[in-house]
């Protein structure tokens, strides 16, 4: 997919959530659009992506989800996020990060997320 239609597709959804009025829709749209935004940073808009082989880097990946990079590190060690290890640091594809995004807006008592095997 063109990166420069998938930015307008992200700016779309944002603006469709903030119609709604519902503070958990437009919070949960902004999250999702600041992870792929971040996903895409650097890349020029005429550039072809496969959205499901987007992935960041540790730091990244931390910095979406609101999270210590080590704090990252601990959830791929213990197994509740999978990442793949390359050179010094990990992968983490945005893919996995969605469940992770999507707990805060759940239900309270229903934030666990399943450990990935």
């Amino acid at each position: 997919m063109n990166v420069g239609l998938l930015r307008q597709r992200m700016s779309a959804a944002l603006e469709t959530a903030m119609r709604t009025r519902e503070a958990s829709a437009i919070a949960l749209t902004a999250d999702r659009t600041k992870a792929m935004a971040v996903a895409l940073a650097g890349l020029p808009d005429d550039a072809e992506v496969e959205v499901d082989a987007l992935d960041l880097p540790t730091r990244a990946a931390a910095t979406v989800l609101g999270f210590h990079p080590e704090h990252v590190r601990r959830l791929i060690r213990s197994g509740r996020l999978r990442a793949r290890r390359i050179g010094g640091d990990y992968r983490l594809a945005l893919d996995d990060l969605w469940p992770l995004i999507e707990a805060r807006y759940r239900e309270p008592g229903r934030r666990r997320v399943a450990r990935r095997r």
